[in-house]
């Protein structure tokens, strides 16, 4: 049998969710986030979205999102971009309904961690990865490992004040979109 996994961003404008067998993506899928919905909303919006990929011989999730993380209990907190999401138990969620034991990091630290034993992070003992979207946001990988800090936020800096706004104001998808309109 295949070693089945799925992964999971989770981004201020989409979700994105794809099976993996053996380190190949399989298939994919993309919706809208819906980030002014409710947190429960957008809890059914992670399941719809890994239901269209879902295979009875998954053998575990990894979820990726845009903010602070408490990985070792799966909790999410303060998301910027989706504000009803300030503290949300997605571990205990996902696992409930879908009996795998399940990974919840900042997506940034996904990013880096995917780099550096897929990508060309494989080269590199030491390197910072940085994920621009709706927001800003860098995995640190020192000495082969990565440096998370506290609830997973070493790399995000989006928040610093720059000018009369963030950094991330400036610096991300939000800027770019403002600016195009």
């Amino acid at each position: 049998m295949k070693d089945k996994i799925i992964g999971v961003d989770i981004g201020g404008t989409k979700i994105s969710a794809g099976l993996i067998s053996n380190n190949i993506i399989v298939n994919k899928v993309t919706i809208d986030t819906e980030p002014n919905e409710s947190k429960a909303h957008i809890i059914q919006n992670v399941f719809i979205a890994i239901d269209k990929v879902w295979q009875q011989e998954v053998r575990g999730i990894g979820v990726g999102v845009p903010g602070l993380v408490d990985p070792e209990n799966g909790i999410v907190y303060q998301l910027q971009n989706i504000s009803s999401w300030q503290e949300v138990t997605l571990k205990e969620h996902l696992q409930l309904r879908y009996n795998v034991p399940t990974f919840i990091n900042n997506d940034a630290n996904c990013f880096a961690l995917g780099e550096k034993y897929f990508g060309i992070g494989q080269k590199h003992r030491n390197f910072v990865g940085v994920t621009l979207g709706t927001g800003v946001g860098t995995g640190i990988i020192i000495d082969n490992k990565l440096y998370s800090g506290c609830f997973s936020g070493a790399g995000e800096f989006g928040s610093i004040s720059y000018k009369e706004s963030s950094f991330e104001k400036y610096c991300s998808g939000q800027f770019l979109k403002d600016i195009m309109v």
